[in-house]
C-alpha cells in the first residue's frame, strides 16, 4: 500500500471515528496503525566494492517495534529507496526474520521510486515485536558537484517515519579497497530535515574490518541521522545510468522534434502543393461575375473554393433566399420553417431539403436550437453527398500526395529511430533515457496518426472544377468591388439583358449571392449591402425574418455553431557534498519510510 493511499485511508478512518465517537471506546478514537514506537533500531552497513568496482551494499536492519495492547496492528510497512541520484538502487530484499530466525511473511510494492514491504501476516501483534531484515543494493555512492571525491551519503533512518524510536544504533563497515581509498573526511548529522546539527561517528571496535558507529537516543518521530564518508576520485565505477550519454540522452529528443516538427510540415505543405497544382490547372483569368450557375449551389461550390464549414449554413440560406424555406427567430436559435419543396429544382438543392425536412409537409418546422443527433446525421450527409457530386459531375476527384505519404513514413521511421536509441539507455536505467524512451514511443504513435491523415487521398479540382472556382472567385470579386462598379457592371450592355433596373431585380440578385458571401466569409459585409438595398427599395427578406437588419452577417455566421452535434512521499537527496560539514540530516540516500498497518 502506498504512503498517500494509507493516509487517505487513515483520514477517513479518523473522519469515521469522529462520527462515532458516542458510540466507541475513547481509546480507541484516537488509535491508528501508525501509532506506535520502536524500542531500539540497530542497522550493520557493510559497504564495499564488487568485480565491476561498483559500490554495493549490504544492509541487516533489527527493529523492536512496540505495539500497543489493542487490537491495531498486524506488522509494519517499510520503505525502501529504489533510485539514488537518478541511477537505480537495484535493491533486493534477501530475507525479513524474527528474533528467533524464522522468515517473515511478506509483501512487495513499488510505488514512486520506493520499494514499500508490507511484514508481517494478517494477525493482530501486541507488545515488543522483533523484525530483521535484509538487504542489499548498488550503486549506493556517488560524485558530489561541489568536490572532488566519491562519496557515501546516505540517511541511516527515514525521516518521514511517525514513530519516536528509544534507542537507534548503526555500525557502517567497509571492505579494504575502500580503507585504502578513505580520505578520512567524514559527517554525521541529526536531526529533522534539513538539520546540520552534528552527530558524533566511533571508531567500531566490534568489527574485524575497518567501521564506524554512530548512536543516537529518544529520536522523536520525523529524526533521522545520515553519515558522509568521502573516497579519492575514480575508487567507484559509476553506475551506467548516472553516466551522461548523448546517444541515449539527447539524440532520441532530437529525432522525436524532428518528427513532430520538419515531418508534418513538409507532409502538408507537399498537400498544398498537389491542391494549388489542382487548382490552376483553369484559364488564369479571374472577371467579376454577378451570377452563379444553378448548377453550383452553395453545398458543391464550398468543395470547389475549400469552404466546406460553411456549406451547411450558406446551403440553408440558399434555399431561403430561392423560397424553398424560411428562416425565423427562435428562443435560442434559428428555427426553419418549410415553405415550398417545389422550389428546390437543382438535385442537390432538393437532397438538403429534404435533409432537413424529410417529412416534406409545407408548415413544417425545424428548430436547430434543440440538439437532435439524427438531425445532425443527416446535415453531415449534405456536405458529402454534395462532393460525391461533384466528383461525378467531373469537377473533383481524389487523389494522395505521395510526397506527403513519404514524408509520414520518414516521421515514423524517425520515431523509431529515437526509441532504438533509447532503450540502451533505459536498460540500465537512466532516467532522461527511459523520459526518452516513453516520448519516442507517444511520438511513434503521434507519427502513425499523421502518416494515416497524410495518407489519405484529397478532394482536388479536375481542369473542369479549376474553371468553376475561377467564376466563384469572380463572384467574390464583384461582392468586393464598391457599389458604383457593381452598379456600371448591371448597367453594361450584358448585364441590361437580365437586370432592367437598378431596383428590385438587384435586390434579389443580391439576396442569391448572400449564401456565397457566406462561403467566402464576407456574410457580414454582404449582409450591410442588402441592409442599404432594402432600404433604398422600402422592403425586407420574406425569406428571413425577426432578426435586425443591422445583425444580419453576424447572425448568419452565427447559425454554423447551431448544426453541431450535442452529445446525448520520499526524502530528495542532495546534490552537494555532505562529508565535508556542508550536508544535513536527510540529505543523502537511502532513508526509505517507515510505518505501522
Amino acid at each position: 500500500m502506498s504512503a498517500r493511499l494509507r493516509n487517505a485511508l487513515l483520514s477517513a478512518l479518523g473522519a469515521s471515528t469522529l462520527i462515532a465517537a458516542p458510540l466507541i471506546l475513547a481509546p480507541a478514537a484516537n488509535a491508528g496503525v501508525d501509532d506506535f514506537s520502536y524500542d531500539s533500531w540497530d542497522a550493520l552497513y557493510e559497504l564495499g566494492l564488487n568485480d565491476e568496482g561498483r559500490a554495493s551494499l549490504h544492509v541487516t536492519e533489527t527493529v523492536v517495534a512496540h505495539f500497543p495492547e489493542i487490537d491495531q496492528n498486524r506488522g509494519i510497512v517499510r520503505g525502501l529507496a529504489e533510485r539514488y541520484f537518478g541511477a537505480p538502487l537495484w535493491t533486493d530484499v534477501l530475507s525479513i526474520r524474527d528474533e528467533n530466525g524464522a522468515d517473515v511473511p511478506y509483501e512487495e510494492d513499488s510505488d514512486d521510486d520506493v520499494l514499500y514491504l508490507s511484514i508481517d501476516d494478517d494477525t493482530y501483534k501486541h507488545g515488543p515485536t522483533t523484525y530483521v531484515i535484509e538487504y542489499t543494493m548498488r550503486d549506493v555512492m556517488h560524485r558530489p558537484d561541489d568536490a572532488d571525491v566519491d562519496e557515501f551519503y546516505w540517511d541511516l533512518l527515514p525521516l518521514d517515519s511517525t514513530q519516536p524510536i528509544d534507542e537507534f544504533s548503526a555500525r557502517i563497515v567497509f571492505d579494504d579497497a575502500l580503507v585504502r581509498a578513505a580520505t578520512g573526511a567524514m559527517s554525521c548529522y541529526q536531526g529533522r530535515y534539513g538539520s546540520t546539527d552534528s552527530c558524533e561517528l566511533t571508531p567500531d571496535t566490534e568489527s574485524a574490518e575497518h567501521g564506524y558507529r554512530v548512536q543516537a537516543h529518544d529520536l522523536a518521530a520525523g529524526e533521522g541521522v545520515s553519515v558522509a564518508f568521502a573516497f579519492a576520485p575514480g575508487t567507484v565505477t559509476p553506475s551506467p545510468a548516472a553516466v551522461a550519454d548523448p546517444s541515449t540522452d539527447l539524440l532520441p529528443f532530437g529525432l522525436g522534434a524532428g518528427a513532430l516538427a520538419l515531418v508534418p510540415a513538409l507532409g502538408f505543405t507537399a498537400r498544398g502543393m498537389q491542391r494549388r497544382k489542382a487548382a490552376a490547372q483553369g484559364r488564369g483569368i479571374v472577371v467579376a461575375q454577378y451570377e452563379v450557375p444553378a448548377d453550383l449551389p452553395p453545398s458543391l461550390a464550398a468543395h470547389l473554393v475549400r469552404a466546406r464549414g460553411a456549406a451547411v449554413p450558406a446551403e440553408i440560406v440558399h434555399l431561403g433566399v430561392h423560397g424553398a424555406l424560411q428562416i425565423q427567430d427562435g428562443t435560442r436559435k434559428p428555427v426553419l420553417v418549410l415553405d415550398d419543396p417545389s422550389a428546390a429544382v437543382e438535385p442537390l438543392d432538393a437532397y438538403a431539403l429534404k435533409a432537413l425536412f424529410p417529412v416534406q409537409n409545407p408548415g413544417e418546422r425545424l428548430d436547430l436550437g434543440i440538439a437532435d443527433n439524427n438531425v445532425v446525421t443527416r446535415l453531415q450527409g449534405i456536405t458529402t453527398t454534395a462532393e460525391q457530386a461533384g466528383i461525378e459531375r467531373g469537377l473533383i476527384r481524389k487523389a494522395r500526395s505521395r510526397l506527403a505519404v513519404g514524408a509520414g513514413m520518414v516521421g515514423v521511421a524517425l520515431a523509431l529511430a529515437a526509441i532504438g536509441f533509447a532503450i540502451p539507455g533505459m536498460i540500465v536505467g537512466r532516467e532522461s533515457s527511459i523520459a526518452a524512451f516513453v516520448i519516442s514511443c507517444i511520438v511513434l504513435l503521434l507519427s502513425l496518426i499523421l502518416t494515416a491523415v497524410l495518407s489519405r487521398r484529397q478532394s482536388l479540382l479536375t481542369p473542369a472544377g479549376a474553371e468553376r472556382a475561377e467564376h466563384l472567385e469572380g463572384v467574390k470579386e464583384f461582392i468586393r468591388v464598391a457599389e458604383a462598379d457593381r452598379l456600371r457592371m448591371l448597367q453594361s450592355y450584358s448585364g441590361a439583358e437580365r437586370q432592367h433596373d437598378g431596383g428590385v431585380d438587384t435586390v434579389v440578385l443580391y439576396e442569391k449571392l448572400l449564401p456565397y458571401a457566406m462561403l467566402f466569409g464576407m456574410e457580414r459585409e454582404w449582409g450591410d449591402v442588402l441592409d442599404l438595398q432594402y432600404e433604398q427599395q422600402h422592403t425586407a427578406p420574406s425569406w428571413y425574418t425577426g432578426y435586425a437588419l443591422g445583425s444580419f452577417g453576424s447572425s448568419l455566421t452565427d447559425m454554423g455553431g447551431t448544426l453541431h452535434a450535442t452529445p446525448v512521499a520520499t526524502s530528495s537527496s542532495s546534490s552537494s557534498s555532505g562529508s565535508f560539514g556542508g550536508g544535513f540530516s536527510g540529505g543523502g540516500g537511502g532513508g526509505g519510510f517507515s510505518g505501522g498497518r
